[in-house]
Order: C-alpha cells, then sequence, then structure tokens
C-alpha cells in the first residue's frame, strides 16, 4: 500500500544487487566516523569469521525511492560508506597482487567482477566509473577520484571528513595488506561481507514517512536526530525550486552559521525551545512533522533559518554568564548563572522572546521573576519541570504578540507560600559540586536579607559550606547514627564559614566549634553562639530551619 514502509532484512550483496543506485542527498552531513567505530567494524566482522557465525547484524538501513532504482540514504550512510570502503581496501590488496605479476590475468579477472559488483561500470574514454554509491556534494569528488580509483597519492587541502576517509582507507588497508596471499583468498573475504553482513532495509516513498519511521526507531532505542531529517527536508525544498547550486550555497552558509552558534549535540534541543517562543508548545516527537507542516517553500526556509541563528545567539548567550551580550552588568551576569546552576531548561523560549522583544531593564524583570517562580517549584519543591513548557508558552506568546511580559500565567507553577515555607523547613542538600552552589547561594541570599556585608556568591570558594553536626560526625556528639545521617543534609545544619576556619574545625564536637564560629563574618555561623549556645540536636536543626523558611518565603516572593 502506497505510503507504508517496506520492511525487510538483506544482505549486503543482496541490497547494491541489480544495478541499485544509492545517494547520500548532496545536503546530508559528511562523513564522520573514526578509528573507533572503523575498529569496532572490523573486530566484529574478525569475530564473526573466527566463530564461523553465519552472519552479523549491522542495524537499520532507511531509504527513500520512487523507482527501486535510485536510493536516497536517509539513515546508514556513515556504515554503508565504510563497509565500501572496507571492500574497496581488500580490493586494493589484490590489485596490489596484480602490480607484482602474482597471478595477473586472474587477479585482474577477479578486480574486474569485483568493480562492476561494488563499483559500478567504468567509462571507456574518461575512465571513471558511474558509482554504485554516490556520496554527498562535499565527499564525492574525493571518494570517487581517489578512494574509488585505489589512488594513495598524497592530496593537499584535504577537508576533514575527506582526511576521515583517506585514514579510514588507510586503516583497512593496513590491516589486509598482509591478511591472505592469494587474490582468491580476498575476493573470498570480501564475498563473505557482503553476504554475511545483514541490515533491516526500511524503503520509505517521501520525507514523512521517513521520519513516521525515525520516530518508531527512536522509541526502540536508536538515537536519530530531528534536526539531521529536518535539515535534509528545508535543503530538498530549496533544491527542488532551484536547478543551480547558489541558493544551496547560500542556505548552506547559513546552516553552517546556525551549526557554529549552536553545537551539533544541541540543535535539536534549541529547535524545539525556538519554535516554542514564537508557537504553542510542542513535544521533541513533533517538531519535525509540525515545521514540515509550516515550512513549504524556499522563501519560508530563508525566512527561518535567518531567524534561528538570531534567536541561537540568545539560546547560547542564556547559558553562559560571561558571554558579551550581558556586558559589564554583575547583577545580571549572577541572574544568567543561576539558570545553570538551577539547571532550568523550560525557561528558555520565554527568556529568548524577552531578551528580542523587551527592553534590557524589562528583560532584567522577567529573567528575576522567572527564577524566584523556578526557585520555589525547581530548586525547593522538585515539582515535575515538564508541567511548566505551557506556561512559560503562554508568556513567550504574550510578549511576542503584545511586547509586553504576562507574567500572570505563571501563577499556575508558582507555589503558595504555605507549600513553600512547609517544604523549605524540611529541605535537604546531598552535598556535591552543584548542590554546593545552591546552598551557597541559599545561605548567602538570606545572609543579605538579614544585614551581612558578606555576600557569598555561588562560586565564592571562601565562603565554605559548614555542617554544624559534621558530615563524619562521632560518638562524641550526642546523637545517634539513624538520626544523625537523616539531619546531617538539611539547610538548618549548614552556615557559611571561612575556608581557613572550617579547616580547623574537622569533627570538633559543638562546645569547641562555637569559639570559632563566634569570629566568623558571616552571620550563620557568627550568630550560632548567641541563638543557640548550649548544644545542637536534631530539635535544634528543625527550630533553626524553620525561621530560615520563613525569612525565605519572604525572599523567594513574586512581584508581579
Amino acid at each position: 500500500m502506497k505510503g507504508i514502509p517496506n520492511t525487510s532484512t538483506e544482505n549486503f550483496s543482496t541490497i547494491i544487487g541489480n544495478n541499485k543506485k544509492f545517494i547520500v542527498p548532496k545536503f546530508q552531513r559528511d562523513y564522520s566516523w573514526d578509528s573507533e567505530q572503523w575498529d569496532d567494524l572490523w573486530q566484529d566482522i574478525e569475530t564473526m569469521i573466527a566463530s564461523g557465525e553465519d552472519d552479523h547484524y549491522m542495524g537499520y538501513l532507511v531509504l527513500q525511492t520512487n523507482d527501486d532504482k535510485e536510493h536516497y540514504i536517509i539513515d546508514g550512510q556513515q556504515r554503508m560508506t565504510t563497509l565500501m570502503i572496507l571492500i574497496l581496501s581488500a580490493m586494493k590488496c589484490i590489485e596490489s597482487l596484480v602490480l607484482q605479476n602474482i597471478e595477473e590475468n586472474d587477479n585482474k579477472k577477479r578486480l574486474n567482477s569485483l568493480k562492476a559488483m561494488y563499483i559500478g561500470k567504468e567509462d571507456p574514454v574518461s575512465l571513471d566509473y558511474d558509482n554504485i554509491l554516490v556520496l554527498n556534494r562535499h565527499n564525492y569528488r574525493y571518494y570517487s577520484d581517489y578512494i574509488v580509483k585505489m589512488d594513495t597519492s598524497v592530496v593537499r587541502n584535504l577537508s576533514i571528513s575527506e582526511k576521515l576517509m583517506r585514514n579510514c582507507s588507510l586503516f583497512f588497508y593496513d590491516k589486509l595488506k598482509n591478511k591472505y596471499s592469494t587474490g582468491k583468498e580476498y575476493a573470498e573475504y570480501i564475498q563473505t561481507i557482503a553476504d554475511r553482513l545483514y541490515f533491516t532495509k526500511i524503503v520509505v516513498s517521501d520525507e514523512l514517512n521517513a521520519f513516521r519511521v525515525f520516530e518508531t526507531l527512536n522509541a526502540r532505542g536508536v538515537q536519530l536526530s530531528s534536526s539531521d531529517l529536518l535539515k535534509n527536508y528545508l535543503f530538498s525544498l530549496v533544491d527542488k525550486r532551484n536547478p543551480h547550486d547558489s541558493r544551496i550555497d547560500s542556505l548552506e552558509q547559513k546552516w553552517a552559521r546556525l551549526t557554529d552558534i549552536i553545537k551539533t549535540e544541541k540543535l535539536p534541543e534549541f529547535i524545539r525551545y525556538y519554535w516554542n517562543a514564537k508557537h504553542k508548545t510542542i513535544r521533541s516527537s513533533a517538531v519535525f512533522k509540525t515545521i514540515r507542516s509550516n515550512i513549504k517553500t524556499d522563501r519560508e526556509v530563508f525566512i527561518l533559518i535567518e531567524d534561528m541563528i538570531k534567536y541561537g545567539d540568545v539560546y547560547m548567550a542564556l547559558t553562559d554568564q560571561s558571554d558579551e551580550m550581558w556586558g559589564t552588568d554583575a547583577e545580571l551576569r549572577h541572574q544568567i548563572e543561576l539558570l545553570g546552576i538551577f539547571r532550568l531548561k523550560q525557561v528558555y523560549p520565554a527568556l529568548m522572546s524577552a531578551k528580542l522583544c523587551l527592553s534590557d531593564q524589562e528583560f532584567k524583570q522577567v529573567l528575576k521573576e522567572i527564577l524566584t517562580v523556578c526557585f520555589r517549584y525547581n530548586v525547593i519543591c522538585d515539582k515535575n519541570p515538564n508541567d511548566q513548557d505551557v506556561p512559560f508558552n503562554s508568556l513567550s506568546l504574550s510578549i511576542q504578540d503584545t511586547g509586553h511580559a504576562n507574567l500572570a500565567v505563571l501563577d499556575k507553577i508558582y507555589i503558595d507560600d504555605s507549600e513553600f515555607e512547609r517544604t523549605f523547613a524540611e529541605k535537604s542538600f546531598p552535598y556535591n559540586s552543584r548542590n554546593a552552589k545552591v546552598i551557597r547561594y541559599i545561605l548567602g541570599k538570606i545572609e543579605h536579607f538579614n544585614g551581612s556585608q558578606f555576600i557569598a556568591m555561588p562560586n565564592d570558594d571562601n565562603a565554605s559550606i559548614e555542617h554544624i553536626l559534621p558530615q563524619d560526625f562521632v560518638a562524641r556528639w550526642d546523637i545517634d547514627e539513624a538520626q544523625g545521617n537523616k539531619f546531617i543534609d538539611r539547610l538548618g545544619n549548614m552556615s557559611l564559614l571561612e575556608r581557613n576556619f572550617n579547616k580547623s574545625l574537622q569533627n570538633a564536637i559543638y562546645p569547641d566549634k562555637l569559639a570559632i564560629y563566634a569570629k566568623s563574618h558571616y552571620l550563620s555561623s557568627n550568630q550560632l553562639p548567641v541563638d543557640y549556645p548550649d548544644e545542637w540536636t536534631a530539635d535544634t536543626i528543625i527550630q533553626r530551619q524553620a525561621k530560615m523558611a520563613k525569612v525565605a518565603k519572604t525572599i523567594w516572593r513574586k512581584n508581579y
């Protein structure tokens, strides 16, 4: 039935037979496998041969075709290209035997037969091959002129992907050159590879069907990028409407600029945040399908890419407090830093819109309020961050539509005072490098609220975090082990203390610590001898943290 993918499991020999051509779309990404993947493939084949296994499974191969002759490789080009280079390396070993006059006539016949099977027909005039495998516009020239022709000439100014193909060829040739002594053995080796390496071949008719396949594979744990598929679709829109390369070249430059701004591994995530900044929120699985239904012309493609570049600059700046976009404003840089410390992601659509559509002062206010909402929701109450998608999308759309931020839409995720105070009063933070920044931030804000001039920033290592009941408490502390372990990581058991003071304390008992605390500039330590002069128990930790919680609900309170 039309539109339904055709799926079969076939060996490599069957897949490439019957005069089929396999084309990597010219806008697909370049060859990228390196020595780790080459060696994995080599070891898999060696194990298969040594163990006598009948086959080895190579995974999925997703192809798009309308005539069963020309097949566009949607997924699997790295494996297919590497297999071809391996086979060509074995053929090069046979050619070496010909040059040494070893069974010259028989080996020439073998070589010609193998070339027709795995390379393609040779033009008698130009001596170029009508290659069975056609790589993308960056890789095809080197593959065709050097890899296929087994040319060992030194070529200068190769691109990264061309160097990888050259080194792949050298890698396999070095493995194979002394493996066998006859052309027949090398030919048998090639036949073994072709007959015993199996793919699940999935043939689709268009991009949308390809995406449906990708969704299915992703559900089974195969990590395929929706951004790769989106790129293919956008380039195909431009390519279909322009027989010349000028617009493709222009689009390629713009896409390269985008990927210079947004690193490849972050691109799928960014594309979703970008789309959610300007449209109704969508899940990751719907990104390609949604954009495909909205972008239909080459003009729309260029508008989309230009806009993504603009938003991409802001997105990356939001992940780096030292970015020049934030100038010399120390307070703003600190707020940007908190986005990372709090591990916030759902906020990006709203913050990108705010930075691009509002004044600098309005942006700072929006950022400040978002941090307050997220401190209550994410940091203290540990609510599901996915439930923040819709409110932050609503905020973003209000900014896009009106030029103003309707912060009231965040009320849905604003934790009320009673729940916040109750949760804060029982909050624990197991000590690690990430939590240390959060703890230092919380204690520093409470210090500031209480009038201290010594404000600890999240990365201020001199402001060490003192566990009043030590992390390695000893029997001299009048507290049993179970209860001690329960209260060690409570906020009420922590204070800020100068690092040199902290080192001198180690596991001292509470009365011995009080003299050191009295010398501290930090109120959270300095006030301990005044507020709790006699003993430090589970009850005092609970009492102290309850007081901190009452202060916290005033510090972290919305102002919209």
